[in-house]
């Protein structure tokens, strides 16, 4: 089974004996969807294809709510499948559970904030091949 390092508040979580505490399953995918869609893409210099292109395609950019809010719904929806086609990869060399490998995107909720127009609500809900539904949200400004 394969786990990542438990990451609260851009830490490392540590228990009390010292070791470094993991995350499996529903868990490691929801970190794992949070982590590529908040990566600025081409960041990584090693893996330019990985993150949500987000920061290069709307920020800083003239354009009405709505074409805004349908251009972040492809981008998180790109960066969704990559995860995905790199679950599938993984595969091939090691076990991926159920509960980590993303079967389909049920929903994504863009949404602009009522008190500052720059900040954007987004929701993702994912199917896992568990048939659980993880729904993750968080913000983003630009």
């Amino acid at each position: 089974m394969s786990f990542d390092l438990k990451i609260v508040g851009n830490d490392l979580v540590i228990n009390p004996d010292g070791s470094i505490q993991t995350v499996r399953d529903n868990t490691k995918l929801s970190q794992e969807c949070i982590k590529a869609l908040i990566t600025p893409l081409g960041s990584n210099r090693f893996y330019s294809w990985y993150g949500n292109s987000l920061a290069s395609t709307v920020i800083g950019q003239m354009m009405s709510n709505t074409l805004m809010e349908v251009e972040a719904e492809r981008s998180i929806s790109n960066t969704l499948n990559n995860v995905s086609l790199l679950q599938r990869e993984q595969s091939k060399t090691q076990y991926v559970s159920a509960g980590e490998t993303i079967a389909g995107i049920q929903n994504i909720s863009v949404l602009q904030d009522d008190q500052d127009p720059r900040q954007y609500q987004i929701t993702v809900s994912i199917l896992t091949r568990k048939l659980t539904i993880i729904e993750e949200t968080f913000s983003l400004q630009v």
